[in-house]
């Protein structure tokens, strides 16, 4: 039996979609975004008090003032009919 870890926030709602994004934080400033199970991208916070957003493929999207405004960036960055695999980034080491 493992121990929950503290910081991290699971929601388990029975009216969740799958379209719904899911914020964790995982880490005092850090936090994952994921929808239907697929990584959306993530949030730092800066030692600036900024917040920087990035995708997926952790590409920065952009620092922002609020928390609130860097989750929206990551979430509108992703698509929920856009899977990680047809993003259109070449393979390292192997052929498509």
């Amino acid at each position: 039996m493992s121990a929950a870890r503290p910081n991290v926030h699971v929601v388990n709602d029975p009216d969740q979609h799958p379209d719904d994004v899911l914020w964790a934080c995982v880490e005092d400033g850090f936090h994952v975004g994921s929808r239907g199970g697929d990584f959306l991208g993530y949030v730092d916070r800066r030692a600036d008090g900024q917040y920087a957003a990035f995708d997926a493929r952790s590409r920065e999207i952009g620092a922002f003032a609020s928390l609130h405004e860097a989750t929206d960036a990551v979430t509108a960055s992703s698509t929920p009919s856009t899977p990680l695999s047809t993003a259109g980034d070449e393979l390292v080491g192997g052929d498509r």
